[in-house]
């Protein structure tokens, strides 16, 4: 019965998502990376993405990495060119992910792309470590480099569950501190890890607070919970 008073209050918290506003620049037509895709997080500087296979089951998946515009939407298709840089790169092509396109497109009338990269979870060692893809943007002939602080950025890939970068400003007034146990019971239970930017966190973020709800229950009908440092995980 508890149960179904979660459903209930989840299908209250859907709503529709908002769409990403676009912003005026003067100047020749340039690109750059934009990881925190809402609207009211575009002055944020994020430079990572941090991905863990960990509990999801799958031996690949697709990390979008988000091409915005500096300039005006033109009538016709422009190319994005986007490299991995090999210096910091500490995964292998192949092995980790599926190698690079030599340009992507950014779509006619469009002021950003998202650009697919494919991982891979085939190496073992990636349950006890981490492993970075880090990419940069390249100029063509059509379109400049953008942002100076926004030109790279890192894809950071594992199959170990790792906290996420913004538990402690966001998460955490949901779901309490963070252990590590406690992510796996959540992962189990919920059927879904956290999402990988705290912006689509913050979109859902009324759904997150059903769900942190109902596992401060579960932590409170299953006392006691040790995490992996044999302390109890307290309800919240």
């Amino acid at each position: 019965m508890k149960k179904l008073y979660y459903i209930f209050l989840l299908l209250i918290a859907f709503g529709s998502c908002k769409d990403n506003a676009d912003y005026p620049f003067t100047g020749k037509d340039a690109v750059y990376f934009q990881l925190q895709t809402e609207s009211y997080y575009w002055t944020k500087t994020l430079d990572s993405i941090v991905y863990s296979f960990a509990g999801k089951g799958v031996d690949e998946d697709t990390l979008w990495v988000r091409v915005n515009l500096e300039g005006n939407a033109a009538p016709e298709g422009r190319p994005v060119i986007v490299v991995v840089d090999e210096e910091k790169t500490t995964a292998e092509v192949g092995l980790h992910y599926e190698a690079l396109k030599a340009e992507y497109e950014l779509p006619c009338d469009s002021v950003y792309v998202n650009v697919p990269v494919i991982i891979y979870n085939t190496d073992k060692s990636l349950e006890n470590r981490q492993v970075v893809i880090a990419l940069a943007l390249k100029s063509s002939e059509e379109l400049e480099l953008g942002i100076t602080e926004r030109l790279s950025c890192r894809l950071i890939v594992s199959n170990m569950l790792s906290k996420p970068s913004y538990w402690e400003q966001t998460i955490k007034y949901d779901f309490g501190d963070y252990s590590r146990r406690k992510h796996e019971l959540c992962i189990l239970e919920l059927k879904r890890d956290f999402p990988v930017e705290a912006s689509e966190y913050s979109n859902e973020r009324t759904m997150w607070q059903v769900y942190g709800a109902y596992m401060s229950d579960y932590f409170k009908e299953n006392y006691p919970v040790k995490d992996e440092n044999d302390v109890v995980i307290e309800p919240w």
